[in-house]
């Protein structure tokens, strides 16, 4: 009796034992392959984007475990109003290379949250202006502090000889001067 507890018990840390390896083994091939790597150069956009939302995502999450009601892209709104301190979304949107509406729904959440105040510009009613509230000037110590240690936990992906960011500037100005449109084009003789 007591050996064949013994078998079972045995017999099932061994399934077990196989099952969590073979678990392991398949997500192990499964991060190795990746179809979109297997795209090389055409599959660079989707490689960028899904690196953000990545990003994005594990930032909301830490802004929650940290217990702060900020969106991970707002970093941007915040110091471009502690530099500038009064912009519009024109002014932002062309300082950061961003869409109108990307400005947009960003400053709407802020305001919403109570991080940003809205004036109309007094030489044209259209054009609104916004500025860091006093709740955002109180927070941003601490926001800066995250972002600092943020910033510290990216560079430590890369060796410290790194060229990264070099490269990424020459990418983003290489492609300010000729779009991937242009660049297909030219590449079919059109």
């Amino acid at each position: 009796m007591e050996i064949k507890e013994i078998t079972r018990q045995s017999i099932s840390y061994v399934d077990n034992y196989i099952y969590f390896f073979y678990i392991s083994v398949v997500n192990y091939i499964n991060m190795k392959y990746d179809f979109v790597n297997e795209l090389g150069y055409l599959g660079l956009a989707v490689r960028l984007k899904r690196l953000s939302e990545a990003m994005v995502h594990s930032g909301r999450q830490m802004y929650k475990i940290l217990g702060k009601d900020i969106e991970p892209n707002w970093f941007l709104i915040f110091k471009l109003l502690k530099k500038y301190e009064q912009l519009s979304v024109t002014e932002m949107a062309a300082k950061l290379h961003f869409s109108h509406p990307s400005i947009i729904t960003m400053v709407s959440k802020m305001e919403k949250a109570g991080y940003l105040a809205c004036t109309t510009d007094k030489s044209d009613s259209r054009k609104k202006n916004f500025t860091l509230t006093q709740k955002a000037v109180d927070n941003l110590p601490e926001f800066e502090q995250i972002w600092e240690a943020g910033t510290e936990g990216v560079r430590n992906l890369f060796p410290e000889d790194s060229n990264f960011m070099n490269q990424l500037e020459s990418l983003e100005i290489l492609y300010s001067q000729k779009d991937f449109k242009t660049r297909t084009l030219n590449e079919l003789g059109k």
